[in-house]
């Protein structure tokens, strides 16, 4: 193990050479420049010197003849390793051979050459050299080596400022190259030209007088050090002489010195980014105004398959309602005709059985169309201010059974919710179909949470599966009618789009949020309203009252008039039919009795039922008014609200039962009232 002392102006140079004799176990002295070094060579009489060459004060040329003229012998026979990045051997060689320098190597070579050129020095031992105390041939050396060393470093730092201006000026963005202190001492003419100002008035601290004072200060602390970021960016506005707004990109970092490492100064890099924002928010502009567009088209699509479901639903409602009527007449001629014998029994049995399967198609078809007319928006509703966590408690049995025995349902009830205003049975349908889908997408199992918030004045509640989720394509055409991804014949494909109608009719929005593998939350929210008294209970329809009355029937669908007409004469009431509001008014001014009630469905060519009602109670103010339609728009506002309070409405298709209460309970209201 020997002593070995390292010579080097710079620390970090003395670590690397330490950690390299280190391995090989040698003790390392640290000398930081050539004066230190004569001293230490003293006081350790080191085995070996390893010495950088160019240093200030007395350099490594300049160490190696002192020592060798040295009066203490032993540190003058040390041998000495040139280990340096700026000579090349050639340069050193005089010198070198002169004063009996063992090797010289450089510091791109390989760092063992070092560590054997440490060991072929120790194997060779000290050195004995003779060298004149004044001597001229080494003064003639040592000056002509630095001279040329100083005149190559001059010009390649020539070079180097020419390369640095040629990119400086050709630079697109600006550059300022500032010290510690936050002063500038070099821009280029970009920098000028950004900020359209003279080049001197932005060199010193005149730079940061472009910035606010939090710029300002964040500039300063990271040029004096202060915290750990190495870099900073932020964006400015400026205002040039002539009004123009200009959008700049700042860009301040630290420069650090490369011997040292101490923090030298920052470069600031200005970037005019005008352009670049104009054209990005055109791009946002764009982007907004396709997505609106797009939006707009998807709304007038939806609502155009609205008006055909609602209008197609409507007219089927009146077919419907036939169909279903006459089977119920021919129900009860066949039940009677079974009763007094004239009909067999086993016939009788035979065609009940034949038309109750054609009673189940139609329900199953009455069922289908109202999900229509809820997807259209258009099916009568009853809205009214419930609370909407005392519905889901009230309808979770009914909501676990949809979801199966596969699906947990949770629910995530916020305390405190105010009401809102709606039909409660169409918004438990919506919910049942929501539910419903949840479930289909996790035919594995899952979990299916309700929830309930309040946000923004609305009632917002949420189904949310841990399902498979849907695809993008799949999502855009969710709530469309008759759409479907489950196998052909498995359901109508209107579970979604039914469950949109509702909530739109009842004033709301449906959102869905899906993501493949991530589940999808569907959320609709309708406004929260101030809960009201409870309205008085409705009049009992079996209440005992008067039978016999006169009805005036109205419908331009001649089979629904006629089997109405039939029903409710079979009830016991006198009807009088007409096919319009024309028709209707001669045979209410012609009848000689009075009519009790006016039974009119609300959508007809001409006169429609409102219209008829008003001129109608105008000449008969106690009549009683029973409108009967599919079409909700019809009868109320965008918001539910009934267009002609105190009425009372029927929707189609209806039953036998149904119609019969319904006029009943009319006529008791009146005749209470």
């Amino acid at each position: 193990m020997a002593t070995v002392m390292v010579v080097d102006d710079v620390a970090a140079n003395r670590d690397i050479v330490r950690m390299l004799l280190g391995y090989r176990g040698h003790d390392v002295i640290e000398a930081q420049d050539g004066a230190d070094a004569l001293r230490l060579a003293h006081v350790h009489h080191p085995d070996v010197v390893v010495s950088d060459v160019l240093m200030p004060g007395i350099d490594g040329l300049e160490l190696v003849h002192r020592l060798r003229t040295d009066p203490d012998p032993v540190a003058a026979q040390a041998p000495v390793i040139f280990y340096t990045a700026n000579y090349l051997e050639p340069e050193t060689r005089p010198i070198a051979e002169a004063c009996g320098v063992s090797q010289v190597v450089l510091r791109s070579q390989d760092p063992h050459t070092l560590l054997d050129a440490v060991d072929t020095a120790l194997a060779h031992g000290p050195v004995t050299v003779e060298v004149p105390a004044a001597d001229e041939t080494f003064a003639q050396a040592h000056l002509h080596a630095v001279n040329a060393k100083l005149i190559e470093k001059v010009r390649a730092l020539h070079d180097t400022e020419r390369r640095f201006e040629a990119m400086a000026i050709a630079s697109p963005v600006g550059i300022g190259i500032l010290d510690r202190h936050g002063s500038a001492d070099y821009i280029n003419p970009r920098l000028a030209e950004i900020m359209q100002v003279p080049m001197d008035s932005f060199l010193g601290l005149g730079w940061l007088a472009w910035l606010d004072t939090p710029a300002q200060d964040a500039a300063l602390s990271l040029l004096h050090g202060a915290g750990e970021a190495a870099e900073l960016r932020f964006d400015h506005r400026i205002t040039w002489p002539d009004g123009t707004a200009r959008r700049l990109r700042l860009h301040l970092r630290q420069i650090h010195d490369d011997d040292d490492g101490q923090l030298a100064g920052g470069v600031l890099m200005v970037d005019d980014v005008t352009d670049l924002v104009s054209a990005e928010e055109r791009l946002r502009e764009e982007t907004l105004r396709r997505q609106e567009e797009t939006r707009h088209r998807d709304a007038e699509r939806l609502d155009s398959l609205r008006r055909m479901a609602g209008g197609t639903a409507h007219d089927f409602n009146n077919i419907l309602g036939a169909i279903l009527g006459y089977t119920t007449l021919a129900i009860e001629s066949i039940t009677d005709g079974q009763a007094d014998g004239s009909v067999p029994a086993g016939i009788a049995e035979s065609l009940l059985g034949d038309l109750g399967q054609v009673v189940k198609g139609g329900e199953r078809a009455k069922t289908l169309t109202q999900q229509l007319l809820a997807f259209g928006r258009r099916e009568i509703t009853q809205p009214t201010a419930f609370n909407m966590n005392t519905l889901l408690r009230d309808a979770e049995a009914a909501l676990r059974a949809t979801a199966g025995e596969r699906a947990e349902l949770a629910l995530d009830l916020a305390p405190g919710l105010p009401d809102v205003q709606a039909d409660p049975a169409q918004i438990t349908q919506a919910l049942q179909n929501l539910v419903r889908n949840s479930a289909e997408a996790m035919p594995g199992g899952g979990i299916v949470t309700i929830s309930t918030a309040v946000e923004d004045g609305h009632v917002v509640l949420r189904v949310r599966d841990t399902g498979a989720g849907m695809p993008q394509h799949v999502l855009d055409r969710a709530c469309e009618p008759f759409f479907s991804t489950k196998p052909t014949g498995g359901t109508a494909g209107l579970g979604l789009s039914t469950a949109h109608g509702i909530v739109s009719q009842a004033g709301g929005q449906l959102t869905l949020l899906s993501r493949e593998g991530q589940g999808t939350t569907a959320t609709f929210a309708l406004p929260a309203v101030v809960a009201t008294p409870a309205a008085p209970p409705p009049v009992n329809a079996h209440e005992a009252c008067p039978g016999g009355e006169t009805l005036l029937l109205v419908d331009d669908e001649a089979a629904l008039l006629q089997v109405t007409a039939r029903i409710l004469s079979g009830a016991g009431y006198h009807v009088l039919t007409a096919a319009d509001g024309t028709e209707a008014l001669k045979v209410l001014e012609q009848h000689p009795g009075h009519v009790s009630a006016l039974v009119t469905d609300v959508v007809m060519p001409g006169m429609d039922g409102r219209q008829l009602a008003q001129i109608a109670t105008s000449r008969q103010p106690h009549l009683s008014i029973v409108f009967v339609s599919g079409f909700a728009e019809a009868l109320f506002d965008e918001s539910g609200n009934n267009l002609e309070p105190g009425s009372t409405i029927l929707a189609k298709p209806y039953n036998r039962e149904t119609l019969v209460n319904t006029v009943r309970s009319a006529l008791n209201a009146t005749h209470h009232g």
